[in-house]
């Protein structure tokens, strides 16, 4: 396949302290995930690793959370964040805003219609993702900063429309 034809889509999640990250190379080929930390809530900090990032992967798309969609439950900071690199990575890179309904469309429901239910989905769909599945959250638990790495990926995923998976283990053979 032609580098033409690959379509790279670097997808960011920040939260309390860092930043989120996964890299997709076309619907079904994850490139690489993981968190960067910034110690704590700074969008100084965030900022220079999200570049850091698209450096790193040279991505086609940038892929965000639609901070502005209904359903998006984003702290002042994070909103901030998201508008500064929406805005100032525009120049020369394209930005796609994911809204919760897309979110939600890149798999079976009611599987996917959780925080939980999608990491798990997503985990069964990119095996490598598996060791960082958290345990499911109890009410009186805080959540686990690995699940931010699987809303990373479900924003990567749902650059693909239409040319997702239905089921996680389908073969192309």
């Amino acid at each position: 396949m032609a580098r033409a034809t690959i379509k790279r889509v670097l997808a960011i999640d920040p939260f309390h302290s860092g930043v989120a990250f996964a890299v997709l190379e076309g619907p079904d080929e994850l490139i690489d995930w993981g968190l960067k930390s910034t110690v704590r809530a700074d969008n100084k900090k965030a900022v220079r690793c999200i570049r850091a990032l698209i450096a790193q992967y040279g991505p086609d798309v940038l892929a965000l959370e639609n901070w502005e969609s209904a359903g998006s439950r984003r702290c002042r900071r994070v909103d901030l964040l998201l508008n500064h690199i929406a805005s100032g990575e525009r120049k020369g890179l394209r930005v796609q805003l994911i809204s919760h309904r897309q979110i939600r469309a890149i798999g079976p429901l009611p599987h996917v219609a959780t925080k939980y239910g999608r990491a798990s989905y997503l985990a069964e769909r990119f095996p490598e993702l598996q060791p960082f599945l958290p345990p499911a959250r109890r009410p009186w638990d805080s959540e686990d900063g690995r699940i931010n790495i699987f809303d990373a990926v479900a924003f990567a995923v749902a650059c693909f429309p239409g040319k997702t998976r239905t089921k996680p283990h389908e073969s192309s053979a």
